[in-house]
């Protein structure tokens, strides 16, 4: 029971700490963008790319915001003294569904970008986004 009440602790300490690392970070793993990756992109394909990856950004975002206020409400209950279990619980179930949202949301923009490019243009999308995760070591 101990060893629980620390952890809890112990994140509840951590929580507000990485949520605000990540609002204010740089964004230093923002990928290129498709249209930087495939070359061969005619003018319409450009133009419904950038409208999918704007909107899909902007639905990513909203998602993440509420995401960072689920995770101050849970440092905030966890900082509190006596058992917080019936306000936590919840909270940590919804920030898993946005996290399952922010997924979701980003595997549906990658399906419909998908459709507008020519199967051979999608094979060089693999093949730069395999060459970038081959050139990044792991940590």
């Amino acid at each position: 029971m101990r060893k629980t009440i620390a952890l809890l602790l112990l994140l509840a300490l951590a929580l507000p700490a990485v949520a605000q690392h990540e609002e204010n970070a740089p964004r230093r793993h923002h990928h290129p963008e498709i249209t930087e990756m495939v070359k061969d992109l005619n003018n319409n394909q450009k133009r419904k790319i950038e409208t999918i990856s704007r909107e899909s950004r902007e639905r990513v975002d909203a998602l993440r915001r509420q995401q960072n206020q689920v995770r101050d409400s849970i440092g905030t209950l966890m900082a509190l003294d006596g058992d917080q279990s019936a306000r936590l619980f919840p909270l940590f179930e919804r920030e898993a569904q946005l996290k399952a949202a922010v997924s979701r949301e980003m595997y549906t923009a990658k399906v419909r970008i998908d459709q507008i490019l020519t199967p051979e243009q999608r094979a060089r999308l693999r093949e730069s986004t395999l060459g970038e995760k081959e050139k990044k070591p792991r940590r």
